[in-house]
């Protein structure tokens, strides 16, 4: 059993990727579910990103977890949200993305509606973790401490030394793998951090890096890779998905 917990459709910088496209990417790659958020979402396409859900909903029904990725314009307005909200999709995760929206940073009072919004639905919240300091994992233990009924995903766990600090202080911190350097992964396994560890490929953005390979090779190989590192710990890795518990 593989869950791949970090999967994009729609809009990219790269172009469109459709629903089909992604869901035969997963499949050969011998991936058996998978949770998605649409990156149409950054374009504020509201009608475009749940009709991409359904879409991957109707080919896998329930091996797709739908991630709904709220940003500040959702909450500001009065009808995004509740569409979202009332689209009949079950959302089983709400995504939030500090490089892409820096004003969830500035704004404490909107990202707290963001995060009542997944206490709401009862869902973890997958936090953006990347190289700029307005994401960086360290800067988001204060609001994940505040939050300790809610659970938290660093997603990438960049940098990896603030991810690993955040997991050892939070027990309600994940982190998944999504384009992780495997000598990343290999620091949480050696911090005895292997149950916190969701396995995730971030496809397909890897197009925008790796045009000449495809996707499903791309998932594949880092499959194997993540095998290499986890060794007899893997499968419980691979198998591992909080969105829908």
């Amino acid at each position: 059993m593989i869950i791949d917990n970090h999967v994009h459709v729609g809009w990219f910088t790269d172009g469109y990727h459709s629903p089909k496209e992604i869901w035969v990417s997963e499949m050969a790659a011998g991936v058996d579910g998978m949770a998605v958020a649409s990156t149409s979402t950054c374009a504020e396409l509201y009608k475009d990103v749940c009709r991409e859900l359904r879409e991957l909903i109707r080919f896998g029904g329930e091996k797709v977890h739908p991630i709904l990725w709220l940003t500040p314009r959702m909450l500001k307005l009065n009808y995004p949200l509740p569409y979202m909200l009332h689209s009949k999709i079950k959302w089983q995760g709400i995504k939030l993305h500090f490089e892409s929206h820096p004003e969830w940073s500035k704004n404490r009072t909107l990202l707290n509606k963001a995060l009542d919004v997944a206490k709401l639905l009862d869902v973890p919240v997958l936090l953006h973790t990347g190289n700029f300091e307005v994401s960086h994992a360290g800067r988001f233990k204060d609001v994940i401490q505040d939050h300790s009924e809610q659970t938290f995903i660093l997603a990438h766990g960049r940098p990896i030394e603030e991810a690993i600090d955040v997991l050892l202080s939070c027990s309600n911190t994940y982190v998944d793998t999504a384009f992780m350097p495997m000598s990343d992964l290999q620091k949480l396994v050696e911090e005895g951090l292997t149950d916190r560890i969701l396995f995730g490929t971030d496809a397909p953005i890897n197009k925008v890096f790796f045009k000449e390979i495809d996707t499903s090779m791309y998932i594949r190989d880092t499959i194997n890779q993540t095998y290499k590192i986890l060794g007899d710990k893997a499968d419980g890795i691979f198998s591992r998905c909080i969105y829908g518990e």
